[in-house]
């Protein structure tokens, strides 16, 4: 049975939210697992008496994890991991350092939760920079493109990126069962096109047979590619965009309920629930960040992420 730790002291609706996700996600998973709770243990206790009443479920399979610390919105973030080790967002990825736990899930700060698993877990062998890496529904295909870094490092030489390239390889073919397409992210499609550092890119990579060249921002929903490799500060803006302009649509659309629903189901690829959580590629470990506004629906999907990369042990490459 897979054994997952959920900061759910986290995230903007706190443990109610968090522990509805994660009975969502039992009712459709067939994957079993028992779930460690991070957080305020006497707060924890009541949103399961008050989830009881409620709906089914068995409590045996749920783990109280009580974490008595506090982060002041003053403290050094990067040093949170060894000064805050009670909290709840350090002790559920300290669980997997302590054998207890396969998965991790937070939707707290995201340099915090990277810094904790860097320290906490360690770089993996042969990795230059660990990685955010976020999945990104396609529209004409069933599976979606993983799009890497989405603002973990935000200036990166070719060698970095190519490091990048070979992990999203891994992750996404060990995750869906088949071969991977990988490409930069660049302003044209022509090797002379873009930046110095993706032209270098491209060569340190032509001779992967994964490797499928350069591919342009129009082109990263079309499905034509299942890997999109970029600077964090470039697949930062491309993540926000993403999840803007599906709420943009929704505003303008707000007084005609019949063009928004059409239009909401045409354009469901862009709605950020559908992420769940984005992985953190690159460490000794399987941690993912799950959005600060995680509605059930997005825990659930977090949730259910963290169990197909723990059974299809995406991570073994760099452990």
């Amino acid at each position: 049975m897979i054994r997952l730790a959920v900061d759910v002291q986290s995230g903007d609706f706190g443990p109610d939210v968090m522990v509805r996700g994660i009975l969502i996600a039992r009712q459709t998973s067939a994957i079993p697992f028992v779930t460690y709770l991070c957080g305020d243990g006497a707060q924890i206790k009541c949103v399961l008496d008050d989830l009881e009443k409620e709906l089914s479920f068995d409590r045996s399979e749920f783990v109280i994890e009580h974490c008595p610390d506090v982060i002041g919105e003053d403290e050094w973030r990067s040093m949170i991991w060894k000064n805050r080790k009670g909290s709840s967002i350090v002790r559920c990825v300290s669980l997997q350092k302590e054998g207890k736990a396969d998965a991790s899930i937070s939707a707290g700060d995201t340099g915090i939760l990277i810094g904790t698993a860097l320290f906490t877990l360690g770089r993996g062998e042969g990795v230059n920079r660990p990685v955010l890496a976020a999945f990104i529904p396609t529209a004409t295909h069933s599976n979606p493109v993983l799009v890497l870094d989405v603002g973990a490092n935000l200036n990166c030489r070719a060698e970095h990126l190519a490091s990048f390239a070979q992990m999203g390889n891994f992750y996404v073919s060990r995750l869906f069962a088949k071969p991977a397409r990988v490409a930069l992210l660049n302003i044209g499609l022509e090797q002379s096109k873009g930046p110095k550092v993706v032209r270098d890119t491209a060569a340190l990579l032509e001779k992967e047979s994964w490797y499928s060249g350069f591919i342009e921002g129009n082109k990263v929903f079309s499905g034509d590619a299942d890997v999109v490799v970029c600077d964090g500060f470039l697949g930062n803006v491309l993540l926000k965009t993403c999840e803007s302009f599906y709420s943009l649509a929704s505003d303008f659309l707000a007084g005609n309920k019949n063009v928004l629903e059409l239009l909401t189901q045409k354009m469901d690829v862009l709605n950020p629930e559908n992420y769940g959580a984005v992985p953190f590629l690159g460490i000794k470990g399987t941690v993912l960040k799950a959005h600060g506004s995680s509605s059930v629906r997005s825990i659930r999907n977090a949730v259910l992420t963290a169990l197909n990369a723990v059974k299809n042990n995406v991570t073994e490459c760099w452990r």
